[in-house]
């Protein structure tokens, strides 16, 4: 009695065909199939009958016409078109059997075929029934069982009658039930698979020896094995369904019933089982209540009614039972249909359900891991399985069975909205639930940045740091945002893990902030900053360099000052290869995003004392050097005006450097004030300082050194003098005057009217006299004007006997200049008035010529001659073209000419004269020089 411990279901359709043909109705029929989109049939009466997908049936008698023949069993190898029959004349009891192959086309063009007639030996001398035949697909090897336990195989060219050979395999104790023969794709191994009623055993009958493997010592009845597409044979014995291969046996499937058929179709198994009517239901009329177990034994008849069961192995469940009255003669497996021969002539047409009928079944019933399992053997698409699986899951949630749901969520990922799961989770209380889906989610690689924070943010309420470092270090393509990760850690503070993440894929600036801002760890931020390439570091460097220098300012004051100067060196190349290559070739480098010197000054807004050192550092390390005096590009020379001139404030400013490099003083170990320092600056000539700010920094803090530095540097000595008599440093001025007094000798005027204005200083006295004496010397100012400058001040404390020698020079030097200037006006006067008379003699008296020789060629004078006033006779031809002119006389007078002229000239260059005038000390004789050239005699009256 059958026992069934599976999940029973209705999949298949069952319908009984109506309207046979009469060849349905011939009692004990037999039937055959096998994937040839025909089944065949045959009767009591010896014929066979053809039925087609139509239901047409073509008939043929093929069996003798000795009394009491008939067909006991048939083999259509589909392969070759073939079928074999095997009769036996079943009134005799003991017969030879006849086996005969039968060409199918040839039938079916209702030809009047003669089959081919296998001849074999009988094995013993008593003839034994024949149970169980096998053909190989190319009908090459024909192997025989029979009741009497021998297995005989026939090889050779069957189909022709020809070079056919017989031997036998095995001898059994018990008769052979079933044959099968397998074949590999070469077609060179050939296989037989045997079963008795006591044993399994195999055959390799490729060679000429085959001995048998028993693979078991147990056996099937007849028709109660097959073999599956996987070239496995499967052998239904009443406890269960077994598989075997040429190893051994291999897995079972537990289905207790005395199994009368087997026969397979797509990947289900058909068992016909022996099972009294009252004792099955009849799922035909509708019961579908899975059969009662029976407690007590029956010896079952042949026509008893046979449970048929549709088994499906893969999803091991019964997809069909129900009960075939007259028990089942036979079935068929064609045209995607299973066909069932019952004993009373009726014919049960089994179609299978769409998987979306058999899936409803399962939902109805809450079997959804039946379902997908069913859904994934039957090739769903992905979709339709997320579906089962998100079915499955708000079932298990609704039952409050989170974790199971969570199972169920994770096998929709990639087509279920992953939002419609994370919102059922999102309760704290079923953070561990959501995480799991999140990972799952990451690693199928559909994540985004928000699924990655919600994520982190789960690990991190859940303080869960190993999950956490397992998801970050054993991630291999890491698909999700690193950016959000990075922040999500850094919050929660799991900066170790962002700092990984930011290591591992190059984010150095939220490297650095982790380092910097978060772990004040600005060290290490600073090592990593110096394997940084040029232009990176110098982007990070002025975001972090002021944090980084308020926490360690020395090393990094060293950090930019390499950045600075390496930034320099890089620049100086890019120029030089520009100018080698300005033929509109590309860029030596791309120099704009490198830090300049200037863009770092900002970074020490907050450490002055740091600033002189690195402006220190660069100028001693870049521009002081020996070798230092190549030609800088535009842009480096501004930066070191740049540096000179910020330099030069923060001194000014009293700041001091820690690293003293600029220290020039003898002793190292003495330090220079910031004040000296800048002084050094100032008067050193390699320094390239802006000379009008240099003064404006000097001036506006009181630095009167560093203004007089600025003075000498740029020669402007009558501006230092100003200024030392603006700080009364008469000792400044003493030296100032030794050493450019004899250039500019009118330094002496400021100084005497300096000395005028302050008699008590010390050393006035002496400084008055060399003032005097080489006013004196260079005549600078008129007496009168120097005697002005000493007593003009209220405040003048000069005494006659400090300036007695002076005086005294003064007028007996004017003295003997009127003695002097009286003889040249008796002498101008005598000369006056010899050239006055000549003027009137010429004018008013007659000439007389007397010369009797040619000035010019000294010969005697004949006529015609010239005479001319100035008492000089010439021949004329001795004159020829010269004129009205003496040659004699030309030059003088030519010069007497050209002087008058120039006084015409002069007398009408007025602002000649005023400006002259303007800058003279001694006007008065500016005037008389002017009037002694007669400026009026040229004056043209012009009438009204």
């Amino acid at each position: 009695m059958a026992s069934f411990q599976l999940r029973q279901f209705h999949f298949f359709k069952r319908e009984s065909l109506k309207d046979l043909p009469e060849a349905f109705g011939q009692p004990d029929l037999l039937m055959a199939s096998n994937g040839g989109d025909l089944i065949f049939l045959a009767d009591s009466a010896g014929f066979i009958h053809i039925v087609n997908r139509k239901l047409v049936v073509r008939s043929f008698m093929a069996a003798s016409d000795a009394h009491g023949m008939r067909i006991t069993q048939m083999l259509h190898i589909h392969q070759t078109r073939t079928l074999l029959t095997v009769e036996e004349n079943v009134s005799a009891a003991t017969s030879r059997s006849a086996i005969k192959l039968w060409s199918v086309d040839s039938l079916l063009r209702h030809e009047d075929t003669q089959p081919v007639v296998v001849k074999y030996q009988q094995p013993t001398s008593t003839p034994y029934p024949l149970t169980a035949v096998a053909a190989t697909p190319s009908i090459s090897q024909i192997a025989l069982g029979f009741a009497g336990g021998h297995m005989v195989l026939i090889r050779g060219n069957i189909l022709k009658s020809k070079s056919t050979k017989q031997r036998t395999l095995h001898v059994a104790p018990e008769p052979v039930t079933n044959l099968h023969f397998v074949t590999d794709a070469a077609g060179t191994r050939v296989t037989l698979f045997a079963t008795t009623t006591a044993q399994t055993m195999v055959f390799d009958t490729s060679g000429s020896k085959s001995e048998p493997a028993v693979l078991e010592e147990r056996g099937c009845g007849i028709g109660c094995s097959l073999m599956n597409e996987e070239d496995e044979l499967i052998v239904a014995r009443d406890e269960a369904i077994y598989t075997y291969t040429v190893d051994g046996r291999g897995p079972c499937f537990a289905f207790d019933a005395p199994k009368v058929l087997l026969r397979r179709f797509k990947h289900y198994l058909l068992l016909a089982t022996a099972a009294p009517s009252s004792m099955a239901p009849n799922l035909a009329n509708g019961d579908d209540r899975p059969p009662v177990d029976a407690t007590e034994s029956r010896v079952y008849s042949y026509n008893d009614p046979t449970t048929f069961t549709i088994l499906d192995t893969k999803n091991k469940l019964v997809a069909y039972t129900g009960v075939v009255p007259g028990g089942v003669r036979g079935v068929a497996t064609e045209w995607g249909s299973i066909f069932v021969l019952g004993g009373h002539g009726t014919m049960d047409f089994f179609s299978e359900k769409d998987l979306l009928e058999r899936l409803d079944i399962l939902y109805r019933q809450n079997l959804y891991p039946l379902a997908v399992k069913m859904a994934q053997n039957g090739n769903y698409d992905m979709a339709s399985v997320a579906g089962i699986y998100k079915r499955y899951g708000d079932w298990l949630y609704s039952k409050d069975d989170f974790d199971s749901a969570m199972l169920q969520y994770v096998q929709t990922i990639g087509v279920v909205e992953p939002s419609y799961i994370i919102r059922k989770y999102l309760d704290a209380q079923r953070l561990n639930n959501l995480t799991s889906y999140l990972q799952e989610l990451h690693t199928a690689g559909m994540a985004t940045s928000d699924h990655t924070t919600l994520l982190l943010n789960c690990y991190t309420k859940l303080r869960d740091e190993e999950r956490l470092n397992q998801f970050i270090h054993t991630q291999e393509d890491y698909q999700f945002d690193v950016d959000t990760a990075i922040h999500v850690c850094r919050q929660a503070g799991f900066y170790e893990q962002a700092l990984y993440l930011a290591d591992k894929f190059s984010k150095t600036g939220m490297y650095l902030k982790l380092k910097i801002e978060d772990q004040d760890d600005i060290k290490a931020a600073l090592e990593y900053m110096r394997k940084l390439g040029d232009t990176d570091i110098s982007a990070y460097l002025a975001e972090f360099g002021r944090r980084c220098l308020g926490s360690l300012p020395s090393e990094t004051t060293e950090l930019l000052v390499d950045v600075c100067l390496n930034g320099m060196d890089v620049r100086a190349a890019a120029a030089t290869a520009d100018e080698m290559h300005d033929d509109m070739s590309a860029p030596y480098a791309d120099t704009t995003s490198l830090l300049s010197m200037r863009r770092i000054q900002h970074l020490f807004a907050d450490q002055p004392t740091w600033l002189a050192a690195f402006l220190e550092r660069i100028i001693t390390r870049r521009w002081l050097p020996s070798d230092s005096s190549r030609e800088l590009i535009a842009e480096e020379d501004s930066d070191m005006k740049s540096a000179w001139n910020t330099l030069l404030e923060l001194y000014l400013c009293s700041v001091e450097s820690p690293l003293h490099e600029l220290n020039t003083s003898s002793s190292p170990s003495e330090k220079q004030t910031p004040k000296e320092r800048a002084l050094n600056l100032l008067r050193n000539p390699r320094t390239n300082i802006d000379w009008e700010r240099a003064y404006v920094l000097c001036a506006s803090n009181g630095f009167t050194e560093g203004i007089a530095a600025l003075y000498e540097q740029r020669g402007d000595i009558a501006a230092l003098l100003d200024l030392y008599i603006e700080h009364d440093s008469l000792s400044s001025m003493r030296r100032l005057l030794d050493e450019h007094g004899e250039s500019q000798p009118d330094l002496y005027i400021k100084a005497l009217h300096y000395l005028a204005r302050n008699p008590q200083l010390a050393d006035n006295e002496e400084l008055l006299a060399d003032c005097l004496s080489t006013i004196e010397k260079h005549n600078l100012m008129s007496p009168l004007r120097v005697l002005q400058a000493l007593g003009d001040s209220e405040q003048s404390g000069v005494t006659l006997g400090m300036v007695r020698g002076y005086i005294m020079r003064q007028i007996n030097a004017t003295s003997k200049r009127i003695e002097d200037n009286k003889a040249a006006i008796a002498s101008y006067t005598s000369e006056f008035k010899v050239h006055s008379e000549k003027m009137d003699a010429l004018k008013n008296k007659p000439i007389v010529f007397q010369s009797t020789k040619c000035t010019s060629c000294m010969a005697p004078l004949d006529l015609p001659s010239v005479h001319f006033l100035c008492k000089h006779s010439y021949h004329q031809r001795c004159l020829g073209d010269i004129g009205d002119s003496c040659p004699r006389c030309q030059a003088e007078n030519q010069k007497l000419e050209d002087q008058r002229r120039a006084q015409e000239i002069s007398a009408k260059q007025h602002d000649a004269f005023f400006d002259k005038l303007h800058h003279s000390d001694e006007g008065f004789d500016v005037i008389a020089s002017w009037f002694a050239k007669s400026p009026f005699a040229f004056t043209k009256l012009i009438d009204q």
